[in-house]
């Protein structure tokens, strides 16, 4: 076959043959540190960014709760408002009903009717004298 003539034609290459790597113990033991350091690294950075995941929710809620005493002492002033807007008119009811009362009163005292008593005891006294002059 052509392939064969094909495969070995090719270069070899090195990094295909094994290499052994001589390092001294005191390497080995730096590098496990490093990688040691390292995973305590990570593992810290994803515990700071827990951290600050939790914060920012809670500032997030802290600012929402904000938002909610502002509304709530919004709220509050206008029910202040209403309350005084309802004071002001029932004591403006109260002045109006107490000139009405007034009024009225003075309506009646000078629209009052006078007395039948002076006619009635004269009719009374003159009928008894009366009855005297032909009595006697």
């Amino acid at each position: 076959m052509s392939f064969t003539g094909w495969v070995t034609a090719q270069p070899i290459k090195e990094s295909i043959l094994p290499v052994e790597i001589v390092q001294s113990p005191e390497d080995v033991q730096a590098e496990v540190r490093a990688l040691k350091e390292c995973d305590v690294d990570q593992r810290e950075l994803a515990r700071r960014r827990e951290q600050d995941a939790l914060k920012d929710q809670r500032i997030g809620n802290l600012e929402k709760e904000l938002e909610l005493s502002q509304k709530e002492v919004e709220l509050k002033d206008k029910i202040l408002a209403v309350k005084d807007m309802e004071i002001a008119a029932q004591g403006r009811a109260f002045n109006d009903m107490k000139e009405v009362t007034d009024r009225a009163l003075k309506l009646a005292e000078s629209q009052k009717p006078k007395s039948n008593i002076l006619p009635i005891l004269g009719g009374i006294l003159a009928a008894f004298l009366i009855g005297l002059s032909l009595g006697l």
